[in-house]
């Protein structure tokens, strides 16, 4: 910690097999194109990087113009700057190479490889017209928020990249991580979403030779469908490949959280949200698993610090909110809850938290409200306020709830019947051990059973 820039390695320069190209341990702020290309020469020093050899690996033989790769060089250049001793020297004829000059550290030794296993996300993304590969990154961006117009929008402009080019990898990735979710927050219903989703990723799972990244979002699709004996050895393939990639991690933890099991499944979240702390979804499903191990502190501590990294997420602060009228119900935690806006850029299952809240702190014709604003929105959201119920005195309803989302195979369903605050109440009922026995061996839910007895 103590050595200075100048004297590291390329000072502080470092690339990995995946695309990345990282200045002291930190990726550098480049487009997929731009960063593609910054790699390539990079990892071709000393030698000179022909025009045919960019469009053959980056481009993947489409059209590419001189101004394109002019512009990615140019920008390249630019962030290359920030590391004396190093330039991008243009050779005419022939085409681009990466110049060292200075002390920068040995002089034969290549570009160092950043230690981190990554998947191929970048790279995928990058091999296709600059114009698609924008609109594939920014669709990536609008699924980590969560919200009904984000992941809407998100599923327009991939379908309408498809349509253009149907074979484009990362397109179809994004796409099935974009109809998964989706179907977690409650926007979609049933498995028309999950099995689209498998479907678009089934010819790269065919092929043998998959990412981690549609490996672990193919395992996801199966936990939504139910499917957690398939799904467990694709999560263990997806980590060894991407040890370090906090959307495998999520992934894993959600599978395991699904079926009650909890230390590992924190286990997992922690180490989500450690490689990805600005992920209002990740901490939120992390400080869950906190408190179904009965760990409130560190769960605490997890919120807190989300509200103070997202002081307008609607999500972040009813979680919060939620979380303290757990603790301590007050007519003033229902006063703060009004207060937030829930709309088309809040998460669909805000709603579930609003009637908590309000269940919790006593106010209930306001928490009636938010139920049966959702009561005819499908068989997720209504399965959502399921804790809310439970605190109303509404057993039957609740459990009736939970019937109507196992007929349906919502798949939240098993995560949803281990969280602290329904846990409980599932064990205590004939009803709720019945369908936790029925997801616990795979039973379909066209197949009659009489509740069980423990």
């Amino acid at each position: 910690m103590t050595e200075s820039v100048s004297t590291q390695p390329w000072g502080g320069l470092a690339v990995d097999a995946d695309g990345n190209v990282y200045l002291n341990a930190v990726k550098l702020d480049l487009a997929p194109k731009e960063m593609a290309v910054l790699h390539r020469l990079l990892l071709r020093w000393p030698h000179v990087v022909r025009k045919d050899e960019f469009q053959q690996h980056i481009w993947a033989g489409r059209m590419m113009s001189d101004e394109s790769l002019a512009r990615c060089v140019a920008r390249a250049r630019k962030v290359l700057g920030a590391v004396p001793g190093l330039s991008i020297k243009a050779l005419y004829g022939q085409g681009y190479s990466v110049e060292r000059c200075g002390d920068i550290g040995t002089v034969h030794t290549p570009v160092p490889l950043h230690q981190t296993a990554f998947h191929r996300r970048l790279m995928d993304i990058a091999q296709a017209p600059s114009r698609l590969a924008e609109t594939v990154s920014h669709c990536e961006s609008l699924i980590h928020l969560r919200t009904r117009f984000s992941l809407q929008q998100s599923e327009q402009l991939l379908r309408a990249v498809l349509q253009q080019d149907g074979n484009y990898l990362a397109a179809r990735l994004h796409l099935a991580i974009c109809l998964a979710a989706q179907v977690t927050s409650g926007m979609a219903d049933g498995r028309p979403h999950t099995d689209e989703g498998l479907r678009l990723l089934a010819p790269a799972m065919e092929r043998g030779t998959p990412g981690s990244g549609l490996i672990s979002a193919h395992a996801h699709l199966l936990d939504c469908s139910w499917r957690f004996a398939e799904a467990l050895p694709l999560h263990r393939r997806a980590l060894q490949l991407a040890a370090d990639d906090a959307a495998t991690h999520y992934n894993h933890g959600w599978h395991l959280l699904a079926q009650g099991r909890r230390e590992p499944a924190v286990a997992a979240l922690q180490t989500a949200h450690a490689l990805r702390p600005f992920s209002v979804a990740i901490s939120i499903m992390y400080a869950r698993a906190l408190l179904a191990l009965g760990h409130m502190d560190r769960a605490v501590d997890v919120v807190a610090d989300m509200c103070a990294r997202f002081p307008d997420s609607a999500a972040a602060n009813l979680y919060w909110i939620s979380l303290q009228a757990a603790q301590a119900p007050s007519a003033a935690l229902t006063e703060r809850a009004r207060q937030v806006r829930v709309d088309c850029l809040a998460w669909p299952l805000c709603n579930s938290n609003l009637a908590y809240i309000h269940a919790r702190c006593g106010d209930h014709a306001a928490a009636w409200r938010s139920i049966r604003a959702q009561d005819d929105e499908g068989p997720t959201l209504r399965l959502s306020h399921v804790a809310a119920l439970l605190l109303l005195g509404e057993v039957d309803d609740a459990f009736e709830r939970i019937e109507q989302a196992y007929a349906a195979r919502v798949s939240i369903l098993p995560l949803l019947l281990h969280l602290p605050e329904i846990h409980g109440a599932v064990l205590a009922d004939a009803r709720g051990r019945s369908v936790l026995k029925r997801i616990g061996r795979g039973q379909s839910p066209s197949q009659k059973s009489s509740f069980d007895q423990d």
